[in-house]
């Protein structure tokens, strides 16, 4: 006891002097997983995050809507505040009778597979998930084995929409794609930059340019789309709805601020 109490300080105080964020958490997390992995070498983790590195890349996984989630250099880390968005889906699903469930960029797989494990066994869902990288479904695969195990995921390697297939009843698109400006992308912490997959994060000029693909694919296909959800950016939130209510003039849409009480998503109803 006396042992792990004196590594936890140390780990700690190192990353206080180092000046990482969240250290008392990271510091519990580092001790715990060096505890479990006996042969782990706590000199390369230490160096690893002098240089920066986000201790999830780090540590090669994170913990998502209670399940742990495999991540790598070609996938972005699933963050807190998106954890919102898999139960305010949940919550559509089973009072709509969704039954068609398409995430468009799906990274890690972390919402797909989240909303996969928490909705029920006994109701023939259609789950797809689409990503442009290979590198960041091949993560999403092995993701959607260790977790769900039974419950099938079919995933797709295409640009946003193009090759999913048309749906008998109606279907939900969620969306989290990269939605940061690029000036301001490039103001980020040294962390963000130098490890996360620019491909996931910088939106283009202004941060809409996948949401606008999204949006004209959607039009162009008969998915039988009944809802979206998006993530976005506070930032980028009032332009957001402009671009929804441009493409789709008729819906209704509503804003969803994060946990930290952030304008971060929308549901836009069609």
């Amino acid at each position: 006891m006396q042992n792990n109490l004196s590594k936890l300080f140390r780990i700690q105080r190192f990353l206080n002097d180092i000046k990482y964020p969240d250290a008392y958490r990271i510091a519990r997390e580092i001790s715990e997983y060096l505890n479990i992995k006996k042969r782990s070498n706590e000199v390369e983790i230490f160096k690893r995050l002098h240089l920066e590195e986000p201790w999830e890349y780090v540590r090669g996984s994170v913990i998502f809507c209670n399940n742990e989630f495999k991540i790598s250099k070609d996938t972005l880390i699933p963050r807190i505040e998106t954890e919102q968005l898999v139960y305010e889906c949940k919550e559509y699903i089973e009072k709509n009778g969704i039954k068609n469930i398409v995430d468009v960029g799906t990274g890690s797989g972390s919402i797909v597979i989240s909303l996969a494990s928490l909705l029920k066994d006994n109701i023939p869902y259609s789950f797809y998930a689409t990503d442009i990288s290979k590198e960041a479904l091949k993560i999403a695969k092995l993701n959607g084995k260790k977790i769900l195990k039974t419950k099938k995921v079919r995933w797709l390697t295409t640009n946003l929409i193009k090759s999913v297939p048309k749906f008998d009843g109606p279907t939900l698109i969620i969306a989290n794609l990269p939605y940061i400006p690029t000036e301001q992308y490039e103001k980020l912490e040294k962390s963000v930059l130098r490890y996360e997959p620019r491909l996931a994060l910088d939106g283009g000029e202004d941060g809409l340019q996948y949401y606008k693909e999204l949006f004209e694919q959607i039009k162009a296909k008969e998915l039988n789309c009944k809802s979206i959800y998006i993530e976005t950016e506070s930032s980028i939130f009032k332009e957001s709805k402009k671009l929804i209510k441009k493409y789709f003039p008729n819906s209704k849409v509503r804003g969803i601020k994060d946990c930290f009480n952030k304008e971060r998503f929308l549901k836009i109803e069609l």
